[in-house]
Formats: structure tokens, C-alpha cells, sequence
């Protein structure tokens, strides 16, 4: 059965330009630990979201309405033998993020049009799958991107900035060499995520850094370059 995990959260992002993301990974590294996954460097994330015949979710996002979700699987090295199945709900900053870990075969599955693998598995994945099936979901972009993260124990924030975003209307999970067109380069995202409000010194060194906020997604961002 694939493990399950339920994150409740606010969500805030900002975009940076190459100066302004160089001069925050300055600060943040002398402040804070840089979680384990970058701690040599940022890593590669990729993502392929599954969207309605109508594009429900892109024109969500376009739209502002305020109550959205995604469908998306998740992987951090195309060689590995699980994938995450994440469904993200937003209602304004505040975001819920359901996901489950599965094995490949029921990742293509999906990927395929075939959801029914998703029934053996736990609340999270059956909740993919009615998603899925009832709404007549698929494939719509991949996207990848590399990121480093920062933590911070109290409220479990975490910062993020992720790095040469880039996208293709390919269903290719675990094709190495997709070819991809640029999405943002060569801005970068900034990320920040918790709990509870974040300490007085650190929101002030956030705010040092003169980035703009952020309401599109990498998601929407992708589709309107892509189509």
C-alpha cells in the first residue's frame, strides 16, 4: 500500500531576478540549513500534471478563483523505482496537499489512461483516482526544474528558489532527455511555506530582497508557453 501524507499549510511566492535570487541563497545560507536533499547543490525535480478536457485547472489559475486544485505526479531522479502522486487543493495562500507513494508500473498506468491501480492503494491515491476517472484527466505538461531549499524548525517553514523552469507537452515520466523549451529563465521562483508566522527577523530578510509577488503557478506559466 503506498504511504500517505496529508500537509496544511500557507504558501507564499515571489519572483526573482538573477541578482536578487543570488544575493537571498547568500543570506539564506547564513542563517539557515539547507535541507538534506540540496545540501551539496539544488536538485532536479520533475512534474507532469494531469488536467480536464477543458482545462479546468489552467483556467482556474488564470481566472483567480480562489478554491483550485492539481493533479500531478512528482519525481526527483528518473531512475528511481517510486513516484509521488500528489493532489494540491489551494484556497488563497492557504494550501492542503494530499499525496501517496507509488510504484512505476501504477505511475505509467496512469500515465497511460488507466487508473484502476490506484484502488489498491490508500485515501490518497483513491481520491486521485476519482479525480481522475470522474473528471476525465489527462496528461497536459511536464514540467522540470532545480531547486534549493532552506528550514526552519519553528512553524516548519521552508524557502524554497527553483531555477531554469522549463516545460514540454510530453507524457515522457521517465524519458531522460525530453526536449523541453524555458519557461522563466532566467528569473527564479521564490517559495516560502508554514505553518505559522514566520519569525520577525526572518520575514524582514525575506522582505529585504525587492522580488515580486507571484500569483501564477510553474503550472500555468507552462500551458501558456507551451499551447
Amino acid at each position: 500500500m503506498a504511504a500517505e501524507l496529508q500537509v496544511r499549510r500557507y504558501e507564499e511566492k515571489y519572483l526573482l531576478a538573477p541578482a536578487q535570487a543570488a544575493a537571498l541563497q547568500n543570506l539564506l545560507d547564513g542563517v539557515l540549513q539547507r535541507d538534506r536533499y540540496s545540501a551539496e547543490g539544488a536538485y532536479f525535480i520533475r512534474s507532469l500534471y494531469f488536467d480536464t478536457p477543458e482545462d479546468a485547472d489552467y483556467k482556474d489559475k488564470l481566472l483567480g478563483v480562489s478554491e483550485r486544485k492539481k493533479l500531478r505526479l512528482r519525481l526527483y531522479d528518473v531512475q528511481a523505482p517510486q513516484v509521488k502522486l500528489e493532489i494540491k487543493a489551494k484556497r488563497a495562500k492557504n494550501s492542503h496537499k494530499q499525496s501517496a507513494v507509488l510504484d512505476r508500473s501504477t505511475a505509467l498506468a496512469l500515465v497511460n489512461g488507466d487508473p484502476t491501480p490506484l484502488l489498491a492503494e490508500g485515501p490518497a491515491a483513491r481520491a486521485a483516482y476519482a479525480l481522475y476517472q470522474g473528471e476525465h484527466r489527462a496528461p497536459a505538461a511536464l514540467i522540470d526544474y532545480e531547486r534549493t531549499a532552506w528550514v526552519f524548525p519553528v512553524g516548519r517553514a521552508r524557502i524554497t528558489l527553483d531555477s531554469h523552469v522549463r516545460a514540454s507537452k510530453s507524457d515522457s515520466l521517465f524519458e531522460a532527455n525530453v526536449p523541453m523549451v524555458g519557461v522563466l529563465d532566467p528569473m527564479t521562483i521564490l517559495e516560502v511555506k508554514y505553518d505559522r508566522p514566520l519569525p520577525p527577523w526572518l520575514g524582514r530578510m525575506l522582505s529585504s530582497i525587492p522580488g515580486a509577488p507571484m500569483s501564477i503557478s510553474k503550472y500555468a506559466m507552462a500551458r501558456a508557453r507551451l499551447y
